[in-house]
């Protein structure tokens, strides 16, 4: 298993200089603790998360002892204000980050080295998606599982034979061959386990990600992404990146292509190409589907491009 496996690919990201309210407002709406900063090609600048906003709490005198633990538990969070902060004063620099094809356990070896909880994905230089530790650690515990389970099953059981003190145990050629083909039959057990477990996690989280709506906040920073690149000489900008398998053909009809595209989109994606229809085609934007990577000749992810070319009118 492989860091594009497990990412979470429908997350947030801000560039530098984002409002900090803001950001706070998607920490607060995001679920995944943090907001990663992008530079304008969106590679990874930094990190920001509640630590980084949350206002120190004053200590309590020195006469009034430490707070009872029964009480810290029930405790309020204090609320996220930027207070005339700015998001560079705050975040965390430099992004530590993964390649997409980084193996789970190198990830995990840098988590616990670097006491990270969460880390960006890339391709290239370009964020992609966005890894949880404990999401890296329950699948490392797992295919962990699978191995031991592996090792403590016999492969197989041999016949027992009165033989002679000075023969072999295995005496034949074809003995030697069941215990290759018991190998290899293990082999494929292992296989099909790890790929149960990819299969069982990708599609959980297929219906997270079906279940996510587009905020006002998050299409408002999509359009000031689109600005800077309209800005920067650029005629497109990627709206939004998601699994194929998040449409409800698998995202067959994007790829033929199929003019009935948008109908198979939920989620997030479906929110993006209403906002779209409403807002944005009436004043000249047009809308692109496409599958932009092929992991072992299938669809992977898909993508949204707002498009402002001068063919787009």
């Amino acid at each position: 298993m492989i860091a594009r496996d497990l990412m979470n690919s429908d997350f947030p990201f801000v560039t530098v200089d984002a409002d900090l309210d803001y950001v706070a407002k998607l920490l607060a709406e995001c679920g995944l603790g943090a907001v990663p900063v992008v530079d304008e090609r969106r590679a990874p600048i930094g990190i920001v998360t509640r630590s980084n906003l949350e206002e120190k709490i004053q200590a309590p005198g020195a006469d009034l002892g430490e707070i009872p633990e029964f009480l810290l538990r029930n405790r309020r969070r204090p609320p996220l204000r930027a207070n005339g902060r700015a998001l560079r004063d705050v975040m965390t620099t430099p992004a530590i980050s993964v390649p997409e094809t980084a193996a789970l356990a190198d990830i995990a070896r840098m988590m616990e080295s670097c006491k990270l909880k969460r880390i960006p994905v890339v391709d290239g230089d370009r964020i992609i998606g966005l890894l949880l530790r404990k999401e890296v650690m329950n699948a490392m515990s797992a295919a962990a599982a699978t191995q031991e389970a592996g090792r403590t099953r016999p492969v197989i059981t041999l016949p027992q034979h009165a033989e002679p003190t000075d023969r072999c145990a295995v005496a034949t050629a074809e003995e030697f061959r069941e215990l290759v083909a018991a190998h290899e039959r293990n082999l494929d057990a292992e296989r099909a386990e790890r790929q149960r477990i990819v299969r069982e996690s990708r599609d959980e989280r297929i219906r997270e990600l079906a279940k996510r709506r587009l905020t006002d906040g998050q299409w408002r920073e999509m359009l000031h992404q689109a600005r800077r690149n309209a800005a920067a000489g650029l005629t497109e900008y990627m709206l939004v990146r998601f699994p194929s398998q998040l449409c409800s053909d698998g995202g067959r009809a994007i790829n033929a292509p199929d003019h009935h595209w948008p109908e198979t989109l939920r989620g997030e994606p479906a929110d993006i190409f209403r906002r779209w229809r409403n807002e944005l085609q009436p004043r000249g934007f047009k809308i692109a589907a496409q599958i932009i990577d092929f992991p072992e000749g299938i669809p992977g992810d898909a993508a949204l491009f707002l498009i402002w070319g001068a063919g787009a009118s």
